[in-house]
């Protein structure tokens, strides 16, 4: 289905202003002016008026197929992220997506996605992309933009293709394709990996797969793991 896009000049929040709100399927909130954006973890995600695109792509759970199947939403929104951009710019740097749902650019992040509840069907899919910021302008080393990285689209641009491709990723979400095509697509897998739980201890192996779920499998020195949240860094191996 074709999003339906509705901008508004600022909002506190993307994924407030679309829970608030009686937004359906398909329904796309989205601002270049956003004052208290929220990532995994109530973490902040600020940004200057013009530097980014904030948005939420609302969906119905009775439209994405088995329950069971919507811990996968993250990676499967993160994958169509990653494929609106390079229909936009196909010879610009190619991104791919950190589990469970960052999408980087020469390993640095671009762009965030926070999935949240609104009511008993109506899922927000909260998206953030640095678009126009400026080297100088990043919080630190481990972030960048489009333009930095000479993918020339515009907001409007981004906006509707992003919605587009994430909606047609999501309505996906139980084909038994999806997970192969996760598993290809996410950078993590094949990597050793260091991950940090919501409790604070940590988790060091090499990232095998992904179970059914979109949890990660990872080998440690004690045998296999399973996990389902936690912020992943990537190993750089000594050369």
């Amino acid at each position: 289905m074709t999003a339906t896009i509705h901008w508004f000049d600022e909002v506190d929040s993307t994924n407030q202003r679309a829970g608030a709100e009686d937004f359906g399927h398909g329904a796309v909130i989205a601002t270049l002016n956003q004052h208290s954006g929220r990532g995994r973890r109530d973490r902040t995600w600020s940004m200057a008026p013009g530097d980014g695109v904030a948005m939420t792509i609302v969906v119905s759970r009775a439209r994405l197929g088995s329950p069971q199947f919507l811990t996968r939403l993250p990676l499967v929104a993160a994958v169509g992220l990653v494929r609106a951009l390079l229909e936009l710019s196909p010879e610009s740097s190619t991104p791919t997506v950190k589990w469970p749902n960052d999408v980087l650019i020469r390993g640095r992040k671009v762009a965030g996605i926070l999935v949240e509840s609104f009511d008993d069907d109506r899922l927000g899919i909260g998206i953030g992309i640095n678009v126009h910021r400026s080297p100088g302008d990043l919080p630190d080393d481990t972030a960048t933009a489009l333009h930095v990285e000479g993918h020339p689209g515009e907001a409007t641009d981004i906006v509707s293709r992003v919605a587009d491709w994430v909606l047609a990723s999501a309505a996906k979400l139980d084909d038994p394709a999806t997970l192969d095509v996760l598993t290809e697509i996410i950078d993590t897998i094949g990597r050793r990996v260091t991950v940090e739980h919501p409790d604070g201890t940590m988790t060091n192996g090499q990232a095998v797969g992904l179970g059914e779920s979109g949890s990660l499998l990872v080998e440690t020195s004690t045998g296999p793991v399973e996990l389902f949240a936690g912020d992943v860094t990537h190993v750089r191996l000594e050369a």
